[in-house]
């Protein structure tokens, strides 16, 4: 006698009920995990730039996950952290002086003799500007900014948590879920596994070593030619060379023209030169071009997109994740060509199959 759908529905009942109490259980982690998303994925890019530096140590000492996170951590902590503090002190001191701000502007205007007609129009244009631009600033609540910010330090705690955890026990994570998928596929999933891996070590640790590097660097040369709010700086320089849609021009053509009316044509020419060499010559030249295109084998203008997306849809987290599920689907198209192209035998496939 056969069986329609419901009797066998009917059958199976307990096994469906615990696939779906097991589906809204996850469901429910997810949802709770869900504000931590931001430090949980700056976790894992953390672990990736770090890792080169535990397996190194972990020939020498059983401390390595822990010197490895501090090298990680402690960079990116003086020179967002710091940065960041000196430009919230400068955005307060400009919305408490924004009338004298104003009145530099309209003076600066001034001395470059422009007509008088045109003059006016600048002059009221740039006032309407700054103090739109400065009252918006100081309408922000203080409470919500208050509580972004604890937000942020703690998705930073736990990223740190995170980090340190998937170099002391991210060999065993990976085998943990290898033994969770048929094992007849050991090939493929190897494959995939390694395609994934070299192309996610490729992305974030290219554009963070790159950022990391050219901010230390950018701190010696705004320190010797004298720019102001060094630190602030610095930091701009770690996120433009972080954030593809930047460019370093971006931060040294400002601080060249500041300083082309501060201190000549010469000195703003001699810096913006001497700037980008020191800074950008090192870090585009020889080390972004071997980390990300020899080791990751992915279109610059590809993971630009996925970067800018990423952080639309989902901020901090999403700046990272886009990348990470397109290297993803890299790897897999990656591990189907090999598959087609016999790369990945066949016949040994089917023997274990059998």
């Amino acid at each position: 006698m056969e069986t329609d759908g419901i009797s066998k529905l009917i059958e199976h009942r307990w096994i469906i009920a615990l696939i779906a109490g097991i589906s809204i259980l996850f469901l429910a982690i997810v949802y709770i995990i869900l504000p931590l998303l931001d430090g949980i994925v700056l976790g894992v890019v953390f672990a990736y730039v770090g890792r080169p530096i535990n397996n190194k140590l972990l020939k020498y000492t059983r401390f390595a996950p822990f010197i490895a996170t501090a090298c990680v951590i402690a960079p990116i902590v003086f020179i967002v952290g710091i940065g960041a503090i000196e430009i919230i002190n400068q955005i307060i001191w400009a919305i408490a002086h924004h009338s004298e701000i104003v009145t530099s502007f309209t003076q600066t205007i001034e001395e470059l003799d422009i007509p008088e007609f045109i003059y006016a129009d600048i002059s009221r244009t740039v006032e309407n500007i700054t103090s739109s631009i400065l009252g918006i600033i100081g309408q922000i609540p203080a409470f919500e900014y208050a509580q972004r910010i604890a937000v942020l330090a703690i998705n930073f705690i736990i990223s740190i948590f995170v980090c340190f955890f998937l170099l002391l026990e991210g060999d065993r994570l990976v085998t943990l879920l290898k033994n969770l998928l048929p094992q007849t596929n050991t090939t493929i999933i190897d494959t995939f596994i390694g395609h994934a891996d070299r192309i996610l070590a490729g992305i974030f640790i290219g554009n963070l070593y790159v950022a990391i590097v050219a901010s230390m660097i950018s701190i010696f040369v705004f320190y010797f030619f004298e720019v102001p709010h060094t630190l602030a700086m610095a930091s701009l320089v770690f996120l433009a060379s972080l954030i593809p849609v930047f460019a370093g021009w971006m931060i040294l053509l400002p601080i060249s023209i500041g300083r082309y009316f501060t201190y000549g044509l010469w000195d703003a020419i001699i810096f913006y030169v001497l700037a980008s060499i020191i800074i950008y010559g090192p870090t585009e030249l020889v080390l972004r071009p071997y980390i990300i295109g020899v080791k990751s084998y992915t279109h610059p203008l590809l993971m630009m997109l996925m970067f800018i997306g990423g952080a639309f849809v989902a901020g901090i987290a999403g700046f990272f994740l886009a990348p990470m599920l397109m290297g993803i689907l890299i790897a897999a198209y990656r591990t189907y060509d090999d598959l087609i192209h016999e790369r990945i035998k066949l016949p040994d496939l089917l023997e274990k199959q059998q």
